[in-house]
């Protein structure tokens, strides 16, 4: 079956807010996005347009894959095919020449998240190189909420990203890292003890999208009491599925509860 790779820039956001949907169409997770979601959501990931690609047969579109990029980092941040075309052998096809063409451009680690239960697309990017990683939980706070002594401080996204930056570099999964933080409407608090927070307000219910602790300030609790806080102010705040799993101790000593579906982070070298 020949098929047509087109770069994404031939295509507006709305287009390629209706590709994407047409192609998670019967996935694990639906994908329901309005354009201005859409924009927000992968501008904030560092979507490239002219990495990105659509297949067409003919001129219908068959298959999207969106490509992030920071620095000398890629990520394939979605990818999928409409149902009448899966289960043909093509997805392999499709993304070999992609990700030889993303590492031809100097890229030196390539990232990608996939559920845990998506066993065929696992076995897929094994194909392509990729070694799984970590796993990737999703946190939810107590609806109820709960009542905690102590107010919490509001702070910039420049301090925080000063604070992460005067520390030891860590690795930080893509959808967390506070680089993400200054195209998003977002909220942002510190507390005395060294920890920090950084809640998105774009949607229905708050999201946790960093949390942070200053080195010095490590090993104290300070972590569970900044999350204990944020519950008690926004009732069944939530995390994406984006939190590695080492960290749900964490989450569980502080009232929160794991969300349904996991992921596993891969990466190529």
């Amino acid at each position: 079956m020949e098929l047509t790779a087109v770069s994404a820039l031939h295509f507006s956001v709305a287009e390629l807010t209706g590709i994407l949907e047409r192609c998670f169409q019967d996935y694990f997770v639906p994908f329901s996005l309005t354009p201005e979601a859409f924009a927000l959501r992968f501008s904030s990931e560092g979507v490239s347009l002219e990495a990105s690609r659509v297949w067409l047969r003919g001129d219908e579109p068959v298959a999207i894959a969106l490509i992030n990029r920071r620095a000398n980092t890629a990520r394939l941040g979605a990818f999928a095919i409409i149902p009448a075309y899966r289960g043909k052998g093509l997805a392999r096809g499709l993304l070999s020449p992609l990700c030889e063409s993303i590492k031809a451009q100097g890229i030196t680690h390539f990232y990608l998240e996939v559920l845990r239960e998506n066993s065929a697309a696992i076995a897929l990017y094994r194909s392509l190189g990729f070694h799984l990683t970590q796993g990737l939980w999703g946190f939810k706070g107590d609806v109820r909420g709960v009542h905690i002594n102590g107010e919490l401080n509001a702070a910039t996204t420049d301090e925080l990203l000063r604070a992460v930056w005067s520390a030891p570099a860590e690795h930080i999964p893509w959808q967390l890292d506070p680089l993400s933080l200054p195209l998003l409407p977002c909220q942002v608090f510190r507390e005395d003890s060294g920890a920090w927070a950084a809640i998105t307000t774009n949607a229905p219910i708050p999201q946790l999208r960093f949390l942070f602790v200053e080195p010095t300030s490590r090993g104290q609790g300070h972590a569970r009491q900044m999350l204990q806080h944020l519950n008690a102010r926004y009732p069944g705040i939530s995390t994406p599925v984006a939190v590695p799993e080492h960290f749900a101790p964490l989450f569980a000593a502080a009232g929160y509860q794991p969300l349904a579906i996991t992921q596993y982070g891969m990466v190529q070298r």
